[in-house]
Formats: structure tokens, C-alpha cells, sequence
């Protein structure tokens, strides 16, 4: 087992006010929100703690230091048997590890910050006067039992990181050298055997390094007695006892990127998305090594890296890993993000403005919403837990497809009104409305989401997610018939490529999963359903392929369509209480459904074209 960051608290800090945000953390935790909402804020904050930074005045609320609004972050790590504290600072948990509780505040700018520890023996933080006041005594040592955080801001410069490993990758090779024996059976290495001849060579030239001392103290004394008479310089060589050491690696490594085959460039030479990516890679592996690069601007300096210690757990910190990446590296940069915590070791806490960095289908994953509300607070809202959802393997499935077919699925966690709709046609409709009354100047709908479930039981999938977004949301899916047609073959009529198929009435699989949007509605649901499907019910048509298409050719062509529509999308959405048109049911249990499939087609009658109806009562 290995150390984790469990939640962070924070009250006072950067945009955050006295109100405070708490943050839920999973292997992965993925930060969305606008700009300026607070999530490189959180990123920080988490740096700053687990570090135990001083802090600048841009870290305090509103740039001001006041006795009364003091920074003040919380801590919650999870310790293994090998790092716990104390017995007072420990709270046992069923899998064998322990809760660790601490609290820093800072109160100045530039001093360090005063931690605390929460003491379970008594039930409360510490305080001046205990016997102790902290877990694992010094913050030095208490660094080492939590996980160490690396920080990636949005502009940082990948050349920091490439120096790095170039001094790690000289210091192994080095390593390398001086261990180095020509032979098992030698006492000592090449290298041992090249000082000593070295030292040995510095004793026997002693006298000859003497006399060139006194003649160049005799040379000096000639010119100093002519200037300043009755003075003399006296030049004192002692016998050098401090250890030979031979450089035997250059400035030769060089990290460069480029095509398989082709040619390779500098970092510095590479666009930003690569630099970036570069950046986080590098680092991740020097951590692994354990080692990280030295804070230093100087090029010059002997080693670019240090050793990160006994920490073994690490956190990477991302801001906007998505800047200045292609559409299909930004995919690949989140499934290798998300892989980084396989091996147990990494939590990776991202902050994002890119849909594509959102994975249902992966398990440990936390998705926080960061914004602020109308009196400019920072809240976070946890939008998305996986043991929280308790998404089965279906559902997992189903979110992976539909994202695969529709990047668009996560901008639903990006805030705004969402509605849930069943397949291509309701997407494409709604979307034109709302395209369309933009242009009018209509604003009304510029804060919706239109997401495309592309089938019923992914409608139900994405309703278990939403579910824990803590806001209202809408659906409109088919209501089907509860019983359908289909055809199989008839083995013993079929003959060659002769083939008899013969039709039956079955139960109809779509019918079914209305029980299953059923289980997952809550007081934050809002359902509805077309009769039958979209077509029939707001076109009375029956439409075989190119669906989507029809539709929007209706709504162009035709006012009549286009208000129908609008009108349907506005109830959906309690605009100004519009009624909801025929044809649609907002519904909560499956029997309502029933009733509505068996009243509309009590109410239908399907003529063949090519014969006249029957009309009671003529001649």
C-alpha cells in the first residue's frame, strides 16, 4: 500500500473566501469550470500544503493579511502501517490503513506555515500547551510520509525538466564509470586505480612543487620590496589532502523530439503542446527514479536534480494539460494521464476547459466542478464518483461507446442546463432551434447542453451520472410499443439460397428499458416522452432512414413544424409555462406510458393507399 491525499479543505486562500471549498480526491481527480473560477487556485493550495510553502501576499484572500481571515488549509491523508504517525493522530480503517487529519494556517507573508495535527485520542486539533502538536514531528520529516506534489503550471518551461534528466542521465553514466573493473578479481575499479596513480603522481612531484613555489615568492618579493621597502609576500602551499576527481562527461546529452525516422529537434525548438506533454512525461519518470529537478535557472550549476527522499507516492498537478494539442494527442494525452495511477504510486489532479478529458468508463475518477456563484463565491460541486454512481459494467460500457461516437457527451460537466436526449433526430432539432433563436437574439437557451445518449439504455446510463450533479435536468426519449414484429428463418422451408422467414410477435427490447429509466428517476429528473417516437408524434410519419435530415427540412420549410418544436423544447425546459405540445407525456412511472401507447393507438387507424377507406353510412 502506498500513501494517498484523500480530501483538501480550504478557507482563505487565493480567490477562495472564508466560506471554504472542499475537494473530494480519487486517483484521478478532473477540475472543470470557466476561467478565473478558482481551479488553478486548488491546484496551488495543494502544492503549498503538502509542501509546506511559505506563502506571497497573491496567496492571501484579496491580496490582505488579517488576524481574522488567515489562510487555513485541512489535510486528509490516508497512512499505511510503514508511514503512520502516532497512535493520538491515526484513525483505522477496515483495509488496514489509517486517517491522518492536519491543518495549516499561515500567518504572514514569506514565514512558515503553523500545522497542527488532529489528535483522535481527545477529538480535537491540537493546540499551544499539548505535549505534541504535530504528526510525525518536523515538516521536514512529515513531507516524506505524504505524497509529494509536482506542480505543471500552464507556462512553465520543459527545458527545467530536460536539464534534469540530462543530470541524472550524467550521473548514472558516471556512476557507471567509477564502478567500472577491468577484471572481477581487482581490489579496485579502472576509475580507483586512475586517482590513485593520480595521488601518487601529486606525492612524488611534492619537492619539485616547493621549489616552484619559492621561485615564484622570490620573483613577486623582487618587484613588492621596490614598492613598499622593509614588506615582503610569503606564499604558503600546504600539503593537499582533498580528493582527486576526474570529469569524465561533458555537456554531450541533449533531449530532442521528432518523427520515427526522421529528424529530431531540441525541446526548445518543438511547438508548445509538445513541450508540454514533454514536460510532465520527463518528470514523471524522474520521480519514478526518485529524483526531481533542482528549482535553479542557472544552466551552469553541477547537477540539475536532487533526490526526492523516502517519498515513493506521488501527485502530479496539471493545469490545462490540453493547451496547444491536437484534437487526437489531447485524447491520447488524457488515456495516458488516466494510466498513470495503474501502478499505485501517482494521483493526478487535473484542471481542464477540455471535454475530451472527461472518461466515464474509468474507475477512481472524481469530477469537480469549480465556479462561482452570483455573490462571486467559489463553490466546488463533486459532479461524478464511480463507487458514488455505482455504474455496473454495462453502464460503463455504454458511456464508453457513447463518448466514442460523441466527444460532446462531457460538456454536460461544464455547468449549464442539461437535457438528455435519445438519438440523432431531438439532437438535431433542438440544436437547430437553438442556433436558430440565437441569431433572433434569442438567448435563452445559450447555457444548454444537448446530450446525444444514441439509444434508450444509455438514456438510463447517463441519468445514474447525473444524478449526482445536484441540479435539475431533462430528458426526452421514445416511449416504443410494448410489443414489435420481427422475422427469423425457417430452417425447414429454406432450401440453398432459397430462404423462408416467417414473422412473429415478440416483446419489445426498447419497452423494456423504460423500467430502467424508471429506477433512476429522482427529484432532479424531469423525463419525458414522445409517443411511440419523434417522428410519429410531432409529424404523424413514420420515417425509415435519414431521419435526422427529414426532420430539420420540416422545421425549415414549415412555421407551423418549426413553432411546434420550439414549443416542445420549451416545456421541457418550464419556459414562461408553456404547455407541452400532443404527443409527448412527462411521466414517472411505466403504467402512464402504457396508458398513453394504448390511447394512441386506440386513436389511429392505418390505411392501405392503394384501397378507399371504408365510410359508414354511404351509399
Amino acid at each position: 500500500m502506498i500513501p494517498k491525499i484523500e480530501k483538501l479543505t480550504i478557507k482563505n486562500f487565493g480567490c477562495i473566501g472564508s466560506e471554504g471549498v472542499s475537494v473530494d480526491i480519487d486517483r484521478i481527480v478532473v477540475l472543470v469550470g470557466a476561467n478565473n473560477a478558482g481551479k488553478s487556485t486548488i491546484l496551488r493550495a495543494f502544492e503549498v500544503v503538502t509542501d509546506c510553502l511559505k506563502l506571497e501576499q497573491d496567496d492571501f484572500h484579496n491580496r490582505q493579511v488579517k488576524n481574522d481571515s488567515f489562510p487555513e488549509i485541512e489535510l486528509i491523508s490516508v497512512a499505511t502501517t510503514e508511514t503512520k504517525p502516532g497512535d493520538e493522530w491515526c484513525k483505522s480503517r477496515e483495509d488496514g490503513t489509517f486517517t491522518v487529519k492536519e491543518k495549516w494556517t499561515w500567518e504572514g507573508i514569506n514565514v512558515e506555515p503553523k500545522r497542527v495535527g488532529y489528535n483522535y485520542e481527545i477529538g480535537r486539533f491540537a493546540q499551544e500547551g499539548d505535549k505534541e502538536t504535530m504528526p510525525w514531528g518536523a515538516n521536514n520529516k512529515a513531507k516524506s510520509k505524504r505524497p509529494k506534489p509536482h506542480r505543471v503550471s500552464t507556462f512553465d518551461d520543459p527545458e527545467v525538466q530536460a536539464r534534469a534528466i540530462k543530470s541524472l542521465l550524467k550521473s548514472l553514466l558516471d556512476e557507471e564509470i567509477k564502478s567500472f573493473k577491468e577484471s572481477e578479481d581487482d581490489e579496485k575499479t579502472s576509475y580507483q586505480k586512475i586517482v590513485s596513480s593520480l595521488e601518487k603522481l601529486r606525492g612524488d612531484t611534492k619537492d619539485r612543487q616547493a621549489d616552484s613555489v619559492r621561485e615564484l615568492e622570490r620573483d613577486a618579493n623582487d618587484i613588492i620590496s621596490n614598492i613598499f621597502p622593509n614588506h615582503a609576500l610569503s606564499i604558503f602551499a600546504p600539503e593537499s589532502t582533498s580528493a582527486i576527481k576526474i570529469e569524465l562527461l561533458g555537456d554531450e546529452f541533449d533531449v530532442r523530439m521528432g518523427m520515427v525516422g526522421g529528424e529530431a529537434f531540441p525541446l526548445d525548438k518543438q511547438g508548445s503542446g509538445s513541450r508540454r506533454t514533454a514536460l510532465w512525461t520527463i518528470l514523471k519518470l524522474l520521480a519514478d527514479k526518485g529524483i526531481k529537478a533542482k528549482n535553479t535557472t542557472s544552466k551552469s550549476a553541477r547537477a540539475q536534480h536532487e533526490n526526492l527522499g523516502l517519498n515513493k507516492a506521488h501527485v502530479l498537478l496539471l493545469d490545462e494539460p490540453e493547451v496547444s494539442l491536437h484534437p487526437n494527442a489531447v485524447e491520447n494525452a488524457r488515456d495516458v494521464l488516466y494510466s498513470l495511477p495503474d501502478g499505485d504510486n501517482w494521483q493526478v489532479m487535473i484542471a481542464t476547459h477540455s471535454p475530451s478529458f472527461i472518461d466515464l468508463s474509468k474507475d477512481h475518477t472524481t469530477v469537480i466542478r469549480v465556479e462561482k456563484n452570483e455573490q462571486s463565491r467559489i463553490e466546488t460541486t463533486t459532479l461524478f464518483r464511480p463507487d458514488k454512481a455505482q455504474l455496473d459494467d454495462d453502464d460503463k460500457e455504454n458511456l464508453k461507446l457513447t463518448n466514442l461516437f460523441d466527444s460532446h457527451v462531457s460538456h454536460a460537466f461544464f455547468g449549464g442546463r442539461i437535457i438528455v436526449v435519445e438519438g440523432d433526430t431531438e439532437y438535431a432539432a433542438f440544436n437547430y432551434i437553438k442556433d436558430r433563436e440565437a441569431c433572433k437574439g434569442n438567448n435563452e437557451y445559450h447555457d444548454l447542453n444537448i446530450v446525444r445518449a444514441r439509444g434508450k439504455v444509455t438514456v438510463a446510463s447517463m441519468m445514474k451520472v447525473l444524478n449526482h450533479f445536484k441540479g435539475i435536468y431533462f430528458v426526452l426519449h421514445d416511449t416504443d410499443r410494448p410489443k414489435c414484429m420481427s422475422k427469423r428463418i425457417d430452417k425447414q422451408k429454406s432450401s440453398g439460397n432459397n430462404k423462408v422467414y416467417t414473422t412473429f410477435e415478440m416483446n419489445n427490447p426498447a419497452w423494456t428499458n423504460n423500467k430502467k429509466i424508471q429506477d433512476q428517476m429522482g427529484s432532479d429528473s424531469r423525463v419525458f416522452a414522445s409517443i411511440i417516437n419523434f417522428e410519429e408524434a410531432y409529424f404523424s410519419e413514420t420515417v425509415g432512414s435519414d431521419k435526422p435530415e427529414n426532420c430539420i427540412n420540416h422545421i425549415k420549410t414549415d412555421l407551423d413544424a418549426y413553432g411546434l418544436i420550439k414549443c416542445l423544447l420549451d416545456a421541457i425546459l418550464g419556459i414562461d409555462n408553456v404547455s407541452p405540445p400532443e404527443g409527448v407525456i412527462q411521466w414517472n412511472n411505466v403504467d402512464q406510458l402504457d396508458q398513453a401507447v394504448s390511447m394512441y393507438e386506440s386513436s389511429v387507424t392505418v390505411i392501405d393507399s392503394e384501397q378507399e377507406p371504408e365510410i359508414e353510412g354511404a351509399d
